[in-house]
């Protein structure tokens, strides 16, 4: 089981290495979940989490950091003339009192022009900046899709 202590930025390890818990500060976004693709350096990798929102309000993220690599973007798999293709997405916003789940051939992270390998047993650390200056933490394993 999992605790959630709001209004500190923490991580709770389950049995399960796919379930981690991370909560922002003020203790309004939990995510669950996020694993990064493995991929060679210089190349392209997609991360992936499900975010839930517990606040009243809405909240976005606006931007993403990860020493990983130089390029950090939300991006979205979607079809057109009958091909899928990926468009960025400058900001995502969580409505409140609901979960959105990043997918492989969805929502995603796009980790552009790696810095080193990602293997799989890595973790990449990733840092969301929602639109009101909070960041959240993240630690994605790596692992095979």
């Amino acid at each position: 089981m999992l605790t959630v202590v709001p209004a500190v930025a923490v991580i709770a390890f389950a049995a399960c290495d796919r379930e981690k818990t991370t909560v922002a500060p003020g203790g309004l976004l939990t995510i669950v979940d996020a694993w990064a693709r493995p991929a060679d350096s210089g190349s392209t990798s997609g991360a992936y989490v499900t975010l839930t929102n517990t606040d009243r309000v809405d909240v976005s993220i606006g931007g993403l950091w990860s020493a990983a690599a130089p390029l950090v973007q939300l991006h979205e798999t979607m079809p057109r003339d009958g091909m899928s293709h990926m468009i960025a997405r400058p900001n995502l916003q969580i409505r409140r009192d609901s979960t959105l789940a990043m997918v492989p051939g969805g929502l995603h992270i796009m980790l552009m022009d790696l810095t080193r390998a990602l293997r799989i047993g890595d973790t990449v650390h990733l840092t969301l900046t929602l639109t009101d200056g909070r960041t959240v933490p993240v630690a994605a394993p790596v692992r095979a899709p």
